[in-house]
């Protein structure tokens, strides 16, 4: 039944969001439908339509369009052509994928006058210009003729350095959608902020968003590389992370193991550590919050969706109400406003967290009897679920100490760093090497004050 709770609680945040992605590609373009035209320029043909993965452009016979002097004239241009001098290639699978062109000549394949490279390759836009040999000769007029062809609105500070792909999906504040830079073709990710230009308060959260992360620079937290700024909307382009978040891997193996647990969780104390030495606190810690680089176990991870975050000086409180329901604070609840509250919160979310990857249910759920809130505020939690027979009694102890409702007597973040259940040499050195952190990064937490441990918490 708890790990209903769980199951319930991920479709509702992901249901609109990574759902999107599999219900627009899952539908394969039949081979008879065209999604490309090239048009013949400075080549003797009208045009021709591209309908399969792979159009290839060269002198050998097994082309899909062979390049012979009956349809090129110039003798200086034809024999710098290879064999195989070009291919325009797309995946079927995902309607959204770009469109690439990949050169395998010897004397070069242009795009709008640019090089592309010996075995590199480059997207294709609407209307690009395809030269052979030479920069000059332009051969070839490519046209994008799918019908899903739209820019989705977005500014042309954007679509001209980018292609935009599928969604994603949807922080705190909007939807995030994949993107690739159309040189390099290295993938990011974009978030799109709709400005309620009647709400000051929620464009103020969106610029602070912007302003803390591109002033972030750590292994651990989310890399902000460009931000576009428009009249109704904000774009901020970030790095792009393949292992999806947190939330997903969990209900997707059901649980984690305490060594994968134990190496997220230890990644995830770095980046708070980091945050709360630059007088930063994250205020939404959550398995949705934690994006992963890669399907494997051993991988790094990051913290995203700074929506919510504040500089705060460590003397300061925060007053603002915020956080999501089933991982928030019980002060945050308590208060509602009118109270104050400290980077403690993150170390609430850090407990719940750990709580749900070891078990893979909630520690706090409206389906155990009485309202989550009362749950939360009372620090109401147990460990009943038969998963919790596989893990270590360290590990349980930590998060009673993480989970308790008076935010003074719970650890802070180094403290938590110097628990004897993360100190553990192989978790480290995986760690270690995954971070790139240098060894006295590592071996100085032994040094670290340890505050008294402390009880629990829940959302």
């Amino acid at each position: 039944m708890a790990k209903d709770c769980l199951v319930q609680h991920q479709l509702e945040v992901m249901q609109c969001q990574t759902s999107d992605v599999w219900s627009k590609t899952k539908s394969r373009p039949t081979a008879l439908i065209a999604w490309g035209r090239i048009y013949g320029k400075n080549i003797k043909i009208k045009s021709l339509d591209l309908n399969d993965e792979n159009f290839t452009v060269g002198r050998a016979e097994n082309n899909s369009l062979i390049i012979s002097s009956k349809i090129l004239e110039s003798q200086n241009i034809l024999s710098g052509i290879s064999k195989l001098h070009f291919m325009i290639r797309r995946s079927m699978c995902d309607v959204y994928s770009p469109i690439y062109i990949e050169d395998h000549s010897r004397n070069g394949t242009f795009v709008n006058g640019e090089r592309i490279g010996a075995n590199n390759r480059r997207i294709l836009q609407n209307n690009d210009t395809i030269s052979l040999s030479h920069p000059n000769y332009e051969a070839f007029i490519f046209v994008d003729i799918r019908s899903n062809m739209c820019y989705l609105d977005f500014p042309k500070e954007i679509t001209s350095k980018y292609y935009v792909g599928c969604k994603l999906g949807s922080g705190a504040f909007g939807a995030i959608r994949l993107i690739y830079d159309r040189r390099t073709c290295i993938q990011y990710a974009i978030k799109t902020i709709k400005k309620n230009l009647l709400a000051i308060n929620s464009q103020t959260n969106h610029l602070n968003e912007a302003k803390i992360l591109k002033s972030l620079q750590h292994p651990c937290v989310i890399q902000l590389y460009d931000i576009v700024d428009s009249i109704d909307s904000m774009y901020m382009v970030m790095e792009f992370m393949k292992g999806g978040d947190l939330l997903n891997r969990i209900v997707n193996k059901k649980r984690l193991s305490e060594q994968i647990s134990k190496l997220y969780f230890y990644q995830m104390c770095h980046a708070v550590h980091y945050l709360h030495s630059n007088g930063i606190t994250h205020r939404d810690l959550k398995p949705d919050n934690v994006l992963l680089k890669t399907p494997d176990d051993n991988t790094i991870l990051k913290l995203t969706d700074f929506g919510v975050s504040k500089f705060v000086p460590n003397s300061t409180f925060m007053r603002t109400l915020c956080g999501t329901p089933l991982y928030v604070a019980p002060e945050v609840l308590k208060t509602r406003y009118h109270g104050t509250y400290t980077k403690k919160v993150d170390i609430w979310g850090l407990g719940v967290t750990l709580f749900i990857c070891l078990c893979g249910t909630l520690p706090f759920s409206d389906i155990y009897g009485s309202p989550v809130g009362e749950q939360i505020t009372k620090g109401e939690f147990r460990f009943n679920h038969p998963s919790w027979r596989k893990v270590s009694k360290s590990a349980m102890f930590l998060i009673k100490s993480l989970l308790v409702v008076d935010p003074g007597r719970r650890p802070s973040i180094d403290g938590i760093l110097n628990n004897a259940w993360l100190r553990d040499r192989q978790v480290q050195s995986i760690a270690k090497k995954l971070m790139e952190t240098e060894p006295m990064d590592i071996e100085n937490e032994g040094n670290a004050y340890e505050e008294p441990p402390i009880k629990r918490l829940k959302f």
